[in-house]
């Protein structure tokens, strides 16, 4: 999968997730927008892969996980986005929201509330998560 396809499938996610919330499908809405920032971050891992090399099998492995906070690791992003927590304490609210998504949260019942908190932690244009991560495509 490429980089292209990862954004594109994140972007197609975030969408997704916004037209469910309307729809009152609160527990698809959130999977699916925790999902597309799980998509961006990797967008964000898959421009570290070098051409003609084999990547070291532990970034692979990590690569596939499902952890946001890996993730962003995994991308290189962490020091730049704890820098930017320390003067946008928006965002580090909306991180501390966001970061309890996992791969699990599809099995679960969210309500309006859940659901409606997460999307405005991610979606949110000027502080949220998958603007941030966004950026740095």
């Amino acid at each position: 999968m490429t980089k292209a396809d990862l954004e594109r499938l994140a972007l197609l996610r975030l969408d997704d997730a916004l037209l469910l919330i309307e729809e009152n499908r609160y527990s698809a809405a959130y999977y699916l927008v925790g999902y597309a920032v799980e998509l961006a971050l990797k967008a964000c891992i898959a421009k570290l892969v070098q051409p003609n090399t084999i990547p070291d099998k532990a970034f692979i492995n990590a690569t596939y996980l499902h952890n946001l906070d890996s993730l962003l690791n995994t991308a290189g992003l962490k020091p730049a986005f704890d820098e930017d927590l320390k003067t946008d304490p928006q965002l580090a609210a909306y991180w501390a929201i966001a970061n309890n998504w996992s791969e699990e949260s599809r099995y679960a019942f969210w309500d309006p509330f859940a659901a409606a908190s997460l999307i405005r932690a991610v979606h949110e244009p000027n502080h949220g998560v998958f603007q941030w991560v966004k950026k740095h495509w």
